[in-house]
């Protein structure tokens, strides 16, 4: 089976969860026997897949090195570029890995997509230019041959949002891609919880600052969120008005490694989002032995399972006190941390790339 994934994740520098994902599935699908993977990239800006490039077939000239590489540039070329190359391939499965509007046909070939959550549908103001990614997203459904879906959750949203034929819809959990390490940071003296990704709205970290001023942990503990932004104004006022100290509530960056020794010495990892298409974190510091707080809602419970503690993120008071229970029972802790590290076994690129390869056998039939 000749197998494609497309330009348009690897047309951006940024290694975001997207291209993660699109790498480790292509590398681990590039293992089974049959399947003949490859990644069409004629300009290839990721940095994360040219890292890779000795793991995985990659067709295109590596500019992840380039200086000034602006990202519509590149896909413009790659638009141009990329029929002409993959029509040569004589591909059977052609998987795209992002909703563009250009629609590209080679003879015999199935279409698949995936859809990762369906953020703009449930946050629309979030997103300026909503209809344009609606239209972008009813096509690729059209023109798709079969749906990956990343969650139960995200399956039920897609069918209540754009009603594909659920016949032709699929889901295939993710995966971590951490190694976990033992090693606790050094610069950490004292306990703390974690808060890790982004802290869009929609991830309700003003909620968690509210939650940990209620709980009043932060004066045993502080509060780590580990992502690349810096705090808003917004957080910051949000922080005053919780009366917290701003020194207990800490921004940090990182590397996997590093993430994975900051899972090692958590407390918990605090999951407060209003929406989780599938929420990675929450395996990786399962895997990495650190217990799981996380909403009620959306994919968390799915994907955490017994093995998390949920509450409602819409009540600081709940947050709070789910807080407080976890640093307070170190009992409950160890348990949390055996039925995690059982949770994630559930889940692997080798698991996700078998059930992905069945998705395509099923389009070819």
């Amino acid at each position: 089976m000749r197998i494609i994934f497309d330009y348009q994740t690897f047309s951006i520098r940024q290694a975001g969860g997207i291209s993660r994902y699109f790498t480790e599935l292509a590398i681990a699908l590039g293992s089974l026997e049959g399947a003949d993977v490859r990644v069409i990239a004629p300009l290839l800006a990721s940095t994360l897949l040219a890292r890779r490039r000795d793991d995985i077939r990659v067709t295109g000239f590596d500019l992840s090195t380039v200086g000034i590489l602006p990202t519509r540039v590149v896909r413009g070329i790659n638009r141009v570029l990329f029929p002409l190359v993959a029509k040569s391939a004589k591909p059977d499965i052609v998987h795209e890995t992002q909703y563009e509007r250009s629609n590209f046909s080679f003879h015999g070939a199935k279409k698949i997509i995936t859809i990762h959550d369906m953020i703009p549908e449930r946050f629309p103001e979030l997103f300026p230019s909503l209809e344009l990614h609606r239209g972008n997203i009813r096509r690729a459904i059209q023109r798709a041959n079969m749906i990956i879906c990343v969650s139960e959750s995200t399956r039920r949203d897609l069918l209540e949002f754009y009603e594909p034929c659920p016949e032709n819809v699929r889901v295939v959990p993710l995966a971590s891609s951490i190694t976990p390490v033992t090693t606790k940071p050094e610069e950490e003296e004292e306990p703390y919880f974690l808060h890790v990704g982004a802290r869009y709205s929609y991830k309700n970290f003003l909620a968690l600052v509210t939650a940990f001023g209620i709980s009043k942990l932060w004066k045993t503990h502080r509060l780590i969120t580990f992502s690349e932004m810096t705090f808003t104004i917004e957080e910051l006022e949000a922080i005053d008005s919780a009366q917290i100290p701003r020194e207990r509530i800490r921004g940090i960056g990182g590397n996997d490694s590093k993430l994975a020794s900051y899972y090692a010495g958590a407390t918990a990892l605090v999951v407060p989002s209003l929406y989780e298409g599938f929420g990675i974190p929450v395996v990786e510091a399962m895997r990495c032995g650190c217990p799981v707080i996380a909403s009620n809602i959306s994919s968390l419970p799915e994907v955490g399972g017994d093995a998390i503690r949920c509450f409602d993120p819409r009540e600081p008071e709940a947050i709070a006190e789910m807080m407080r229970r976890v640093a307070e029972d170190s009992t409950l802790r160890e348990n949390m941390v055996f039925q995690g590290r059982a949770q994630a076994a559930r889940f692997s690129w080798n698991k996700c790339a078998r059930e992905t390869y069945a998705v395509y056998k099923h389009a070819l039939r």
